[in-house]
């Protein structure tokens, strides 16, 4: 049988057009996995360039802490350190002259520090020799019952403190029973205390890496009120409210301006701080990161405790 040639031709055609059609494949294939690496590539140096942000940040913020510690030992809520920074958009100055694109976005920044001392701190219920203090522990039964939570709770969280603290036992020291408590989700391995009690907390109550006192010039009356066994919530908002105008230099002050002039205790309050959380977040391009770091202020340096990404 013989191909008519105009059989041949058509077929022919249909070959070639499956040739080009497999050839486009290919190449848009080729061109896909490129812009795939190049994105890759994009958005490494986009996060690349926010985690440089991010250092920059938390640099910025030591120095401002630093600079606050030499203007005095009161820390308040009208000092710089305190004043939130909103939505702030970087130039490439800032980004080490990093430029993915004409329609890359502009990096922004926003961010604030905020005083960890203003709240109560879970390891404040151990005391230095391994046992409870009951300061602290009366202050968390009334904060629980303060945001509608049992009270009988208290003594739950203590022991897990507890055991996670080292005990002095016949003159020798005993380690540690359970892993220490690093944040208050921790929490919710003891039976009987519930993920709402938790969010309860947790506008009040913090994890701190030691004992400290509560910063009354920075505290929620919420805090106020649980610090001091003989003031009510009323009393702390109104005392709260009067702190707007200004701020204490010592607990002295601070007595003589609470109605009933109570004796404050310097073990459980004081008008100053060591701790500090630094929150930021950071765009830019197609890189959204947010990040929380508890600062530590010493007596010649600050440091990074931990730093959590999200």
């Amino acid at each position: 049988m013989r191909w008519h040639p105009k059989r041949q031709g058509g077929a022919a055609i249909i070959t070639a057009m499956l040739v080009v059609t497999l050839a486009a494949i290919v190449v848009s294939g080729l061109f896909w996995r490129e812009n795939v690496a190049v994105r890759s590539i994009e958005n490494r140096l986009a996060l690349s360039q926010s985690r440089w942000i991010e250092r920059a940040a938390v640099d910025w913020a030591k120095v401002i802490l630093r600079a606050d510690q030499r203007a005095g030992a009161v820390d308040h809520l009208g000092e710089p350190w305190a004043v939130p920074v909103v939505d702030t958009r970087l130039d490439e100055t800032v980004t080490a002259g990093a430029k993915l694109d004409e329609g890359a976005r502009k990096a922004m920044l926003a961010g604030q520090i905020a005083d960890a001392q203003a709240l109560l701190n879970l390891n404040s219920l151990v005391g230095g020799n391994g046992t409870a203090s009951e300061p602290h522990v009366a202050a968390l039964r009334k904060l629980l019952s303060l945001v509608g939570r049992p009270e009988s709770a208290a003594d739950l969280v203590v022991d897990r403190v507890l055991q996670s603290a080292p005990r002095v036992l016949e003159g020798r020291v005993v380690p540690p029973q359970r892993e220490p408590v690093l944040r208050l989700a921790d929490l919710l391995d003891i039976p009987g205390v519930d993920l709402v009690t938790i969010k309860a907390l947790e506008p009040f109550v913090t994890v701190l890496p030691r004992a400290t006192t509560i910063n009354i010039n920075t505290a929620p009356p919420e805090v106020i009120a649980a610090a001091i066994p003989t003031m009510e919530l009323s009393g702390a908002r109104r005392f709260v409210a009067r702190r707007e105008r200004t701020f204490y230099r010592t607990l002295g002050d601070v007595s003589a301006d609470i109605e009933g002039q109570p004796v404050l205790s310097p073990q459980m309050l004081a008008v100053g701080s060591s701790y500090f959380i630094v929150t930021g977040v950071i765009r830019y391009d197609r890189v959204e990161s947010q990040s929380e770091t508890l600062l530590e202020r010493g007596s010649d340096r600050v440091e990074v405790v931990w730093q959590l990404r999200r």
